[in-house]
């Protein structure tokens, strides 16, 4: 059972003014930014920014998430002492999150809400590399098997695979949340609709199922050739007016300047047709990780 499930924590959020949401949100966006930054910094150079050691080097006596990014001489058994005691479990998926957005934005991280499994509270994918990340969260895992011989605390389960060869199952570890998840876990099921969990530095795929994103995205979209990589896959359908039909010359004009200007043909189209209803559809690209599943969750 959770610990902060008796806590009135909507009631707190809700006694909060307007002005102390907007500065904390500042804070948090600023700090964010400089951090991520520093970073960037310490990764082009092969220095962990939590640790402070080298990426590419581990101590068996200081564990850290660097470990995740497959060290010289790391081996499974190294992370059976570790991940038996809470990690941090938002923590990790920020640190995922950081690393897969230092190479492409976006693009290297599958956290569709379309996509998650019905049976499952939490499943993301993240590339980065040679490795691929993957959690999966069952609705179970989230309370604990009860009477079970393992998990029945609260936890989570990891995958990865180097040079697509696997090296940690889902099924290695049942990591226990801390108690920081479990507070956030209770914030969000009594506060859902007051917060919004925003990534900030690490957006994945899911910002197409975002309204205010969209829009943006719609404002910043450029075509590319590289069809293989794209982070998005755009469709666009134009109905002409009733009783008006649509040259084969404007859309033969708006395909010319889509190829010379990399501009989307719908916004094209939404100049040279202003009485036309003119819809795209965005879904993930060519270039997102498949979103790896747990099969026989325990």
């Amino acid at each position: 059972m959770n610990p902060h499930k008796d806590k009135k924590l909507r009631e707190f959020i809700s006694s909060m003014s307007k002005e102390e949401i907007e500065k904390n949100n500042l804070l948090q966006i600023e700090q964010s930014k400089k951090e991520f930054k520093a970073f960037l910094e310490d990764l082009k150079i092969g220095k962990c920014y939590l640790c402070g050691g080298e990426m590419n080097g581990f101590d068996e006596q200081k564990p850290c998430f660097h470990w995740f990014t497959y060290p010289s001489n790391i081996r499974k058994k190294h992370f059976k002492k570790y991940l038996k005691n809470p990690i941090g479990f938002y923590q990790l998926d920020s640190y995922f999150r950081w690393l897969a957005n230092s190479e492409t934005p976006i693009i290297n991280i599958n956290d569709l809400k379309d996509e998650t499994s019905k049976t499952s509270f939490i499943e993301t994918t993240f590339k980065y590399k040679n490795i691929e990340w993957a959690f999966s969260i069952g609705h179970t895992d989230v309370e604990g098997h009860q009477n079970g011989k393992v998990g029945d605390k609260p936890h989570f389960h990891i995958q990865m695979k180097v040079d697509e060869r696997m090296f940690l199952q889902f099924n290695d570890f049942h990591i226990p949340f801390s108690d920081t998840d479990l507070f956030n876990f209770e914030l969000f099921e009594q506060a859902g609709d007051l917060i919004k969990h925003e990534h900030l530095q690490g957006q994945g795929i899911s910002i197409i199922e975002n309204q205010e994103m969209l829009e943006i995205l719609d404002n910043t979209m450029r075509i590319t050739d590289d069809i293989e990589n794209a982070p998005f896959h755009r469709q666009t359908i134009i109905e002409a007016s009733e009783g008006e039909t649509i040259s084969g010359d404007v859309i033969f004009a708006a395909i010319e300047e889509s190829k010379r200007t990399k501009e989307p043909i719908a916004k094209i189209m939404k100049r040279l047709l202003s009485s036309a209803k003119i819809t795209s559809i965005i879904s993930p690209g060519e270039g997102i990780p498949k979103m790896t599943k747990r099969s026989g969750k325990k």
